[in-house]
């Protein structure tokens, strides 16, 4: 596995050592409550970007969150990874992060004990720098916890007795950390999604933007207006706030591709009023393309349309109003999931600008016809989300800890339907796997409650993983198996990385 991959694990070892000793790594920060730690990634792309992040919250909702910026040094970067540890570990602090991680092999070739010189410098320089030590012995990648008993803790801190090195410029950290793996949600992380976010950061370097090309009905300029009397509509509707890269990107694909010009209105006609129900320009897979704003009953035109038609004083006025809140609050839902998710799998650099990855795979899209969903398109998207988004983390995990479990016993899950039909349990097993990744190893870190409910354990990751091929579509889940990988797809996407 790669750099990120053992990072991952590493990470979340360290996460489990830290909220196993929570009362003397937070000190007097506990206040009578418990820690919760998850391993995970930041949100945003702001410099400089740590290789992972470890998240602690508190059962008392008025302690705050700790985020802990964690760096892993591997032993084929050289002992002058020691001292490059060293700097970002402190300028992840002056970022925001309230404590940070060092990560480093036990021993070097050149450097007998690079854990105790780690640890002399920062008690010489910053005695009182909220930053940890970890050394690590080689990790047995074929083990479910490959850092299971190969990390030592050479430099512990009580973190309420350190000192936290913060510009006046430096800010909470923005973004929510949730998985190991890259940010993925059904529904929006389309591979066409993809694509077309990248097309446009390549449009947009190459010619700038043409705002002026952005034309709304007057309905949806009073709706504005009466929102936010200051407010450009395309501000506004794409609920961007400047003119940085991902800004106008962001403004481009969703003028063009989300909300454009004949998906814009809310209805047709009006004896009696009846749902505009055009869809986007983002297709779901080869044929179908995605739906916005309507079919559905509870969408937010079907609503509207519902209220003109059956509610008395309920205005054209007070529909469009109710619309626009819901275009710019989508935007930004969707922005948030597509953007970071294409930095996460290595399509965008933190600048927002298309990587090298990024432009083979928008080059591979154009030369198919604009179509993502031809053979080279998807083997670069497969190659990446496994290799950098590190799902490669997500599906090795899930089947050691399922092949240790139906080593045991294969009918695991399984009942027997009257007639002698056999029924996989699926949703018990997930809740188990939700189990290992959330409680034991700690790279999950639960969701919060969504339409009436709480989110079922991997409802993204299993729609993703399911569109890229990695889990079969038709049989997701086998008897004695669990999670029905197909793993020569994964090798052979594990090989294409490395001629990418």
């Amino acid at each position: 596995m790669g750099h990120d991959s053992e990072a991952a694990y590493a990470s979340s070892e360290i996460a489990d050592i830290i909220q196993g000793k929570a009362g003397s790594f937070f000190g007097t920060l506990t206040a009578g409550g418990t820690w919760s730690l998850s391993a995970g990634r930041e949100g945003s792309t702001v410099w400089p970007l740590a290789d992972g992040l470890i998240q602690a919250k508190n059962s008392k909702p008025a302690v705050s969150d700790v985020n802990i910026a964690f760096e892993y040094k591997r032993p084929n970067e050289g002992v002058h990874g020691i001292l490059t540890a060293l700097g970002q570990s402190l300028a992840y602090i002056q970022k925001g992060y309230d404590a940070s991680v060092i990560c480093i092999p036990k021993s070097y070739a050149s450097h007998a004990d690079p854990g105790a010189h780690v640890r002399t410098i920062i008690d010489t320089t910053a005695p009182d720098a909220p930053v940890s030590v970890y050394t690590y012995d080689m990790p047995n990648m074929a083990d479910t916890r490959p850092f299971n008993h190969k990390l030592t803790c050479v430099r512990d801190i009580d973190l309420s007795k350190t000192v936290t090195y913060k510009s006046m410029g430096s800010k909470k950290l923005s973004g929510q950390i949730s998985t190991i793996w890259a940010h993925v949600r059904e529904g929006m992380s389309h591979p066409d999604a993809f694509f077309r976010y990248c097309q446009s950061v390549k449009i947009i370097s190459s010619v700038g933007e043409d705002k002026s090309k952005y034309v709304f009905p007057k309905e949806i300029v009073a709706a504005v207006k009466r929102a936010d009397a200051t407010a450009d509509p395309c501000m506004y509707l794409s609920n961007t706030h400047g003119d940085t890269m991902s800004d106008k990107a962001w403004r481009y694909v969703w003028f063009h591709y989300y909300f454009w010009d004949k998906l814009i209105p809310i209805y047709d006609g009006k004896t009696p009023y009846s749902v505009n129900d055009i869809e986007t320009k983002i297709r779901i897979d080869s044929a179908a393309r995605q739906k916005l704003f309507s079919g559905r009953l509870d969408s937010v035109k079907s609503r509207i349309v519902d209220k003109l038609n059956n509610i008395s004083g309920y205005t054209e006025d007070a529909a469009w109003d109710e619309y626009v809140s819901k275009v710019r609050k989508d935007a930004h839902s969707y922005r948030e999931v597509i953007d970071s998710g294409l930095y996460q799998i290595g399509l965008l650099d933190e600048d927002g600008q298309l990587t090298d990855y990024g432009y083979k795979y928008v080059n591979a899209c154009e030369k198919a016809g604009n179509n993502p969903y031809s053979n080279e398109p998807m083997n670069i998207l497969r190659a990446v989300s496994l290799q950098l988004g590190q799902f490669d983390v997500f599906l090795y995990t899930a089947y050691k800890y399922s092949q240790q479990r139906f080593s045991n016993n294969f009918d695991d899950f399984t009942k027997i339907r009257t007639g002698n039909k056999i029924e996989f349990q699926s949703q018990d097993y997930l809740e188990w796997l939700d189990d290992i990744f959330t409680n034991q190893l700690h790279m999950y870190k639960k969701t919060t409650k969504r339409a009436g409910g709480t989110r079922k354990p991997f409802q993204a990751e299993m729609t993703y993983l399911k569109k890229l091929g990695f889990v079969y579509q038709a049989e997701a889940f086998k008897r004695g198996t669990g999670l029905n990988i197909d793993w020569p797809l994964v090798e052979e996407s594990l090989l294409f990385f490395q001629n990418l």
